[in-house]
């Protein structure tokens, strides 16, 4: 069962406490002098470099501790801003780079006057890791098969619906499922994750037609003509779905 009780929970709590942490105690933490500076610039101030590290955390939706190391796992109490110690911070660096170049040389050889620039935010939109949802999905299906895909896909639908972190529109689950079928060879898989998105998705009319055209392959005609019957509902004016129909049911 799809539900949206959770929708935004997970990527605002996260951002909140982010700015929360951030807005006093870590403050209070940081030296008023910065040695180990590489990327950014070495005159730097306290507030502007605050602001800077909000503005990480937000994106990713992690708290300082995940680039910076203490002696306590997340407490901010004795940790050192200037060691090098966990990957994500040296991460990190190559990250501000690489916005630093495509914002300063890449979008200006674009020839546009004006262009949208690039943050961290752009590709992570509170993930630690900015994987969309189809790569995701494949990589459960790779580990566990449609049932480890559907799971997953209802568990980070129930956890981040209407954040913006996934696309969680008709066309992931159409992809995957496509996959499944022509690649995998796993019809049952594919129509298994189709009644999953026409559960999730009930008004997207090409994904009731791809259901109905998995189910004919499966050799299911009632079930498939009820599907591609629910397309056209939808969208009347659809030839391909019509021809579909008619041949379904047009007498052996």
């Amino acid at each position: 069962m799809i539900s949206h009780a959770r929708r935004l929970s997970l990527p605002c709590g996260l951002v909140l406490a982010a700015l929360l942490a951030l807005s006093g105690t870590v403050q209070a933490q940081i030296p008023d002098e910065f040695t180990n500076l590489r990327v950014l610039p070495k005159d730097i101030g306290k507030r502007e470099l605050v602001d800077v590290m909000r503005g990480f955390s937000g994106a990713l939706g992690v708290r300082c501790t995940h680039c910076h190391k203490g002696p306590v796992p997340g407490s901010l109490e004795g940790v050192d801003f200037a060691t090098d110690d966990l990957e994500p911070k040296r991460v990190a660096r190559s990250m501000i780079k690489l916005v630093g170049e495509i914002n300063g040389k890449l979008l200006p050889a674009s020839g546009r006057d004006k262009t949208m620039q690039v943050r961290c935010v752009t590709c992570h939109r509170g993930l630690t890791r900015p994987e969309t949802l189809e790569q995701v999905l494949l990589a459960a299906v790779a580990e566990g098969g449609s049932a480890a895909a559907a799971g997953k896909y209802e568990e980070l639908r129930e956890q981040y619906y209407g954040s913006g972190s996934y696309d969680f529109g008709p066309g992931t689950l159409n992809t995957v499922a496509e996959t499944l079928a022509q690649e995998k060879n796993d019809l049952d898989g594919a129509i298994a994750l189709m009644r999953v998105n026409v559960e999730a998705n009930p008004e997207a009319a090409y994904s009731h037609l791809m259901l109905g055209q998995l189910l004919a392959m499966k050799g299911d005609k009632q079930a498939a003509a009820a599907s591609i019957e629910r397309s056209l509902a939808l969208e009347p004016d659809n030839p391909r779905a019509r021809q579909m129909l008619e041949r379904l049911r047009a007498p052996e």
